[in-house]
């Protein structure tokens, strides 16, 4: 399953990872801008990649609008897949102590 992961991961991200390479953001010191990482246009996606891949910890802020990719974040599917699937365990969790607490009169949705 990690395996399967990570092939999606590289070929939804591929080409941002590229990016970071090629201008040598790889660390806090190296951060870029989105205008460094696009400079002729901004592709439609850009913005709902970068939230992915931040939301993910693939991509690190520094400061308030320079990114960096962490590669070690990058390469270890099995903790993105792991990190994804906790915060579905939770958000279902929730919804369950939530729907509980409604049918026992406690709390009212």
């Amino acid at each position: 399953m990690a395996q399967g992961y990570k092939k999606m991961m590289d070929s939804t991200f591929g080409k941002y990872y590229d990016r970071f390479r090629e201008l040598n953001a790889l660390s806090k010191e190296y951060a870029v801008t989105i205008e460094e990482l696009f400079p002729d246009e901004k592709p439609l996606l850009c913005k709902d990649r970068m939230h992915k891949m931040l939301s993910s910890g693939i991509v690190k802020r520094a400061g308030f609008d320079r990114y960096w990719l962490d590669e070690d974040r990058a390469n270890d599917s099995k903790g993105v897949l792991k990190q994804r699937l906790l915060v579905l365990a939770l958000g279902l969790g929730i919804a369950l102590i939530l729907i509980i607490l409604d049918k026992c009169g406690i709390l009212t949705l």
